[in-house]
């Protein structure tokens, strides 16, 4: 009878905290995860950490062609870049899990200043 006792009572323990932690997150909205994001959105082509096989489809190690700043690299992202292989993800990412990949694709390349 004691056994039982605590399994219920534990049962109940955790199904409390379960619900407390569920409405938590609900209720402040949850950053994107950005190094997931990268991993599933962007490293078969550029590779772990910006070090892509192609040379062109890099993040470091050579000149960026369509600009420096993260409001340029979420153009990119978002839009994508015609007779290219990098596809358009608006749509398919939400607004803030873009602007998250554009800072994190911006940040392997340590050479850049921080941006103000």
């Amino acid at each position: 009878m004691r056994v039982f006792l605590l399994i219920t009572a534990i049962s109940i323990s955790s199904a409390i905290s379960a619900s407390s932690a569920s409405s938590a997150s609900s209720s402040v909205a949850q950053a994107p995860n950005v190094t997931t994001l990268y991993r599933v959105h962007c490293v078969m082509c550029h590779g772990p950490m910006g070090k892509a096989a192609i040379p062109t489809m890099a993040f470091i190690g050579r000149k960026w062609k369509h600009g420096t700043k993260s409001a340029d690299m979420v153009k990119v992202i978002t839009d994508g870049v015609k007779g290219t292989p990098m596809m358009s993800f608006k749509g398919k990412l939400k607004p803030d899990e873009i602007k998250a990949l554009a800072a994190h694709v911006r940040s392997f390349d340590k050479t850049l200043p921080p941006e103000k």
